[in-house]
């Protein structure tokens, strides 16, 4: 038989003959998902259904984590009186409360260590409460007053009840938890939104809850917050070119009023109001060179501004037009066809056309762009230090007028080119007011979020077969498995399920002393059967462990042979416990050892017992073990003379713990019974004596059980309705210490 085999059968039978213990683990199972059900919360769930404009992969994944980022999260929820959760625990069942609060915290967070603190109420009485809460210092409990601050060192909070707390029985507990805004929207980001990503740019956002209202409300929220936050991102490049122009604006009107007053106190103070043709010329020159020299500035600054954003802003293929009126004819021309594939794009998009070709060629058109913007930079650049040598150079030729003349020259100069400066800035200012675009947003809502109706979570089908399933298996653990790892061989049946060894006898044990004897006398009979097949007289009994009872049954065998008239001589081959010697022999100290290493006489060294036709002899001192006499070239003549003298020669060997003790002299005999003793031996022992027979190639090898009681049939079970009782109630208290401790009290009331 295959340990497969064994294994199978052995389960059946086990869970056969624990079918309580068996539906104990059912029941058990059934009142924990019963009890799951009711303890933990219902999930509910809400979506909403987003659509990136730009359908790649890695720009709708990008804009999936750009949605779930704390910092989108935190903009879209503020303000939403999400920063406190509530809880109420009612009959061992707590919920969140949302819209039905039952009191209503104000709160001023001094320090980030109290975030993510829950505190626990307690109502004590109309007006005051107690408030308790674990710190670095350990359990603590302060008393408040209901609509009054109360300071908690870093945290300030205010508790104003509501009508819902009076709906509240005395035994309910209300507790809340406070959040940062950092804080809430990691906690939302991590507990509450999921994001899933689909073909075309489709961004599932989800957003799960305990209360349904939080549930529709985070992910409206969110869904919103996402795309105003990219609008406001496509708008900015033109906010910061406005605020650009005003930073200049600001600065130039200070520099006017500072040169007009100057210009006032030096012409009063040096009566100089009129200043030569020449100089006015040169004046006007230098004027002309400055507002130059401020425009190419200008246009470098917008153009850095203009490549910061392209940088940031990757995916934006739109760029704000009013860019264009700074730069030359090639960026404008570029910027009106990148437009104009843009718009192709969009229109391709909505009637589900291949978009390969048109990307890229928006692709090509944005390299052209930012080159075209990088040579524009480069000629801008030549362009203001020529400005700035001509500046230099006309300084000089004024360095020639007169010291009075010259001072008046710069003053006006100042004055000139502030004025044109600030009439050239309020100019560009108001066409780019006027001509800042608004940009479509990078994704739009498909779906909105919607109100949960039913929860999602826990399933209670899935729930019941996981539970009923876990049942089952713990179950067929503890009553199969287990008993399978310290199985106990009880009779035939299982000796003949669980190895291919034959069977050659039962010996009763601990009945009447009629059974007994009539137990080997069967088995004599057995043995001179097979005598009469083949040569049946050196016999050699073992076993895989010691107190399976060899001993016992060599001594009996050989007075059962005795008795039949058959002369037998028992040998005792155990020298560290010669039990033979001990119950059959005398004080003399001949052994089999002196007769093969001295070479005493066989007739002599053989003992005479009490028994009719039973002589013994002993193995002696063995220095080095039984093998030692077997390998000695006389053994072989010693043994075939013992053949001579007896019918039967019955070997009783030490437990075959170790191969080498009991082998060599197994492939001796004509004739090897391994003893197992019932509901003692385990499967290990007949693994054992299978693999012995294989290694070894030990021949003519049978099983005996022994120690079968009066209370057992021939099968091997219990005739006794009391011992089939305590038998099981044994095994079920041994199994049952293998159980959680929830499940014992149920699993022993089946018992």
């Amino acid at each position: 038989m295959t340990t497969k085999s064994f294994w199978s059968q052995r389960a059946m039978l086990n869970i056969r003959s624990n079918k309580r213990l068996f539906l104990g683990c059912l029941l058990a199972g059934s009142v924990g998902a019963s009890a799951y059900l009711f303890l933990i919360p219902k999930v509910y769930e809400s979506q909403a259904i987003l659509k990136n404009i730009d359908p790649d992969k890695q720009s709708t994944s990008i804009a999936a984590e750009m949605i779930r980022s704390p910092k989108t999260i935190e903009q879209s929820v503020k303000g939403m009186g999400l920063n406190v959760e509530y809880f109420v625990t009612k009959n061992f069942q707590t919920s969140e409360c949302f819209d039905n609060k039952p009191v209503k915290i104000s709160y001023n967070l001094k320090d980030e260590s109290f975030s993510q603190q829950c505190f626990s109420l307690q109502h004590d009485g109309e007006k005051t409460y107690i408030l308790e809460y674990e710190d670095q210092a350990g359990h603590q409990q302060k008393r408040g007053s209901y609509n009054e601050m109360l300071d908690l060192g870093s945290l300030a909070v205010t508790i104003e009840k509501t009508p819902y707390l009076n709906l509240l029985d005395d035994k309910d507990e209300v507790s809340f938890t406070i959040y940062s805004d950092r804080s809430l929207a990691n906690k939302i980001a991590e507990q509450n939104l999921t994001c899933t990503i689909e073909d075309g740019g489709v961004i599932k956002l989800n957003s799960q809850s305990t209360n349904p209202a939080k549930a529709y409300r985070i992910a409206s929220a969110v869904s919103k917050g996402y795309g105003n936050a990219g609008q406001k991102a496509n708008e900015s490049h033109s906010i910061a070119n406005v605020q650009l122009i005003n930073n200049q604006l600001d600065r130039v009107s200070q520099e006017l009023d500072n040169a007009q007053r100057e210009l006032s106190y030096f012409q009063s103070a040096n009566n100089a109001y009129e200043m030569p043709q020449q100089a006015g010329a040169v004046l006007n020159t230098v004027s002309q060179l400055q507002i130059q020299k401020v425009e190419a500035d200008m246009q470098i600054a917008a153009l850095d501004n203009l490549s910061d954003y392209m940088r940031k802003n990757r995916n934006v293929n739109t760029i704000s037009p009013e860019y264009g009126t700074i730069t030359d004819i090639i960026y404008t021309e570029t910027y009106l066809k990148l437009n104009d594939k843009v718009a192709e794009r969009q229109q391709l998009l909505e009637q589900g056309a291949d978009l390969s070709k048109v990307d890229k060629e928006i692709s090509s058109l944005k390299e052209m762009l930012a080159e075209s913007i990088r040579n524009t930079r480069k000629k801008l650049t030549i362009r203001q230090e020529t400005l700035v040598a001509a500046i230099v150079s006309a300084k000089d030729r004024i360095q020639n007028l007169p010291q009075t003349e010259e001072k008046l020259q710069q003053l006006n100069r100042s004055i000139y080119l502030y004025t044109k400066l600030y009439d050239f800035l309020i100019q560009k200012r108001a066409e780019a007011m006027v001509e800042a675009p608004v940009l479509p947003p990078s994704s739009y809502i498909l779906n909105e979020a919607k109100m949960p109706t039913s929860p999602i979570g826990p399933n209670p089908a899935k729930v019941w077969s996981l539970a009923l399933l876990a049942s089952l298996l713990f179950g067929a653990l503890i009553t199969a498995v287990k008993p399978l790892l310290k199985i106990k061989i009880r009779n035939r049946k299982d000796l003949q399920k669980f190895t291919d060894i034959p069977f050659i006898a039962n010996i009763e044990a601990g009945g009447k002393k009629h059974d007994f004897s009539e137990s080997f006398m069967t088995l004599c009979t057995k043995i001179l059967m097979l005598g009469n097949k083949q040569s049946v007289q050196m016999i050699t009994i073992t076993s895989a462990k010691a107190g399976e009872g060899k001993t016992t049954i060599a001594q009996n065998l050989a007075m059962a042979m005795g008795r039949l008239g058959k002369k037998a001589l028992l040998i005792d081959m155990n020298p560290i416990n010669p039990s033979l010697k001990n119950t059959l022999g005398n004080e003399e100290e001949s052994s089999f050892a002196q007769v093969i290493e001295d070479n005493k006489n066989l007739h002599q060294a053989v003992q005479i017992t009490n028994y009719e036709n039973v002589d013994l002899l002993s193995a002696g001192y063995l220095a080095h073990g039984v093998n030692t006499l077997l390998i000695n070239d006389k053994t072989g003549n010693i043994l075939a003379d013992m053949k001579t003298l007896y019918d039967y020669v019955i070997f009783d060997t030490p437990e075959t713990s170790n191969y080498m003790d009991a082998v060599p002299l197994m492939k001796m005999s004509d004739l090897n019974m391994f003893v197992v003793k019932a509901n003692s031996a385990t499967f290990d022992q007949l693994e054992y004596a299978s693999q012995m027979k294989k290694d070894f190639q030990v021949e003519n090898l049978f099983m005996i059980i022994n120690g079968m009681t009066d209370t057992m049939n021939h099968s091997g079970m219990q005739t006794s309705g009391k011992v089939k009782q305590i038998r099981r109630r044994e095994q079920a208290e041994a199994e049952i210490r293998l159980m959680p401790r929830i499940m014992k009290k149920a699993a022993l009331w089946f018992y």
